[in-house]
């Protein structure tokens, strides 16, 4: 039975891959729920209502 993983490297990759992805999503739904409690901060929402 062959291991599909078979190097020490690939485990390594996989995991530096998939934990870095986890950050990624983990921020995004971070700032989405800064800006659901934070509706009108200027500094959050500055460029929303620019009409140029």
């Amino acid at each position: 039975m062959n291991p599909i993983l078979a190097s020490s490297t690939q485990v390594d990759l996989l995991l530096y891959v998939g934990g870095g992805g986890f950050v990624l999503l983990g921020s995004f739904f971070f700032g989405r729920l800064v800006t659901f409690f934070f509706p009108k901060n200027p500094l959050i929402r500055n460029g929303k209502n620019d009409k140029d």
